[in-house]
């Protein structure tokens, strides 16, 4: 009786485990979707506004558990480009955290704040949302 006690714990505690183990790397995966934003800083954008506006998204994002999601920024080193010199990137795990993380109510008070700037920058950029070929 203890032993078929005991085994029925260990395969609840794997079980369990394997289920928690799934469910964490659907949540840090490297990405399927991905949005891109090629664009020059506008005037009245600051790298550092910008920067502090997609942190604070991306706080949002990993307060939901998709810690290798959110939006992250880049330049161009040297003057290797006159236009174009920034670019910044959303990366989703699937469609259906995109939707999830797009409909949180956290997210949308973050992205309130954001559209002042991404305004500005949307004037000029280059946005493409893409999906990974496998």
């Amino acid at each position: 009786m203890k032993k078929k006690f005991l085994s029925a714990v260990v395969f609840c505690l794997f079980f369990g485990f394997g289920i928690s183990v799934q469910v964490q790397a659907q949540k840090s995966s490297t990405g399927q979707l991905k949005s891109i934003h090629l664009f020059d800083m506008p005037e009245g954008v600051t790298e550092a506004e910008l920067s502090a506006v997609l942190k604070q998204m991306n706080t949002s994002i990993k307060r939901l558990g998709y810690r290798d999601a959110g939006y992250f920024l880049y330049k161009v080193q040297g003057d290797s480009s006159e236009k174009y010199r920034y670019f910044f990137e959303g990366v989703w795990p699937n469609a259906e955290a995109y939707k999830k993380i797009h409909d949180d109510e956290m997210y949308l008070e973050s992205d309130k704040r954001a559209s002042v700037l991404m305004k500005k920058i949307r004037q000029t950029e280059l946005y493409r949302r893409l999906k990974r070929v496998d």
